[in-house]
Formats: structure tokens, C-alpha cells, sequence
């Protein structure tokens, strides 16, 4: 239903099996007029018995969406983790440092991208998009 293809035989989904013995010989075309009259009666409750379930379902994704997915705002001289892209491309990319850093915010460009510097204050000539940076806790 939720595709836009209607069931031709009365049949469940939850048990796969058929809401009447099925025979082909036994039904004349009246009956599965009719069963398709009845079907057509039912459209508009089925219909808005799958938009409430799809809304549900759009809600629940929502806030689950909300838990999980984090746009972090850092602040100049905090510590972040930079995910090295770089080595998604090579074969042994298992091998290597998944992030680099940890590295101090310097500040934040007007796209969005952060400026980064290295604990010893070496200033970072690239630029990292902030989808890249992770905070960094460091242990106590």
C-alpha cells in the first residue's frame, strides 16, 4: 500500500496465507468484483492508516537523527580532532591514523571552515571543514 500497488487476492501479510481457501475454479468473476469493491471501500481508512504510520515512523527518525548527528560550534583554543581524509584512497588506510591532531582552534572562517594550529603553535596552512573536527577530552 505505501508503494501504490494494491493486493489483487484477499490474502494477510503478518501470516502469508491466504483470508479464504484459495481455489482458482471456485470464484467467478462477480465474487472478485466484488472482493475488489469492498477493497475500494476501505482505500481511504488504509490510506490514512499508513500516513499516520509513516508520519510515526518520519518522527521517530527525526529524533533519533537529533541523538545521534552533533554540529559542534568550537571556540578559539579548543583542542579538536582532525579525521585525516587523506588516506580513505590508499589499500592500507587501516593502518594509518584514522585522526590527526589533537590541534588548537585558531578561529573560524566565514564558511564555516575551521583554522587550526599544532600544540606548538604552528599555524596550519590548510583549512578544515568542521564535518572533520571532533572535540578532543583530554584524560585528567
Amino acid at each position: 500500500m505505501v508503494h501504490g500497488i494494491e493486493p489483487r487476492l484477499p490474502f494477510d501479510f503478518a501470516k502469508v496465507t491466504f483470508l479464504m481457501n484459495w481455489d482458482k475454479d471456485k470464484y467467478l468473476t462477480e465474487e472478485l468484483i466484488s472482493y475488489r469493491c469492498h477493497q475500494l471501500q476501505q482505500r481511504q481508512e488504509d490510506l490514512q492508516r499508513v500516513h499516520q504510520q509513516v508520519y510515526k515512523a518520519q518522527c521517530q527518525m527525526a529524533k533519533e537523527f537529533e541523538q545521534r548527528v552533533k554540529g559542534y560550534e568550537f571556540e578559539p583554543r579548543a583542542l579538536v580532532l582532525a579525521r585525516n581524509t587523506r588516506i580513505k584512497k590508499e589499500l592500507d588506510h587501516k593502518m594509518k591514523p584514522r585522526y590527526l591532531g589533537p590541534m588548537v582552534v585558531i578561529r573560524q572562517t566565514e564558511g564555516g571552515s575551521y583554522l587550526l594550529a599544532e600544540l606548538d603553535s604552528s599555524i596550519s596552512q590548510l583549512q578544515y571543514a568542521a564535518f572533520r573536527l571532533l572535540p578532543y577530552y583530554p584524560r585528567k
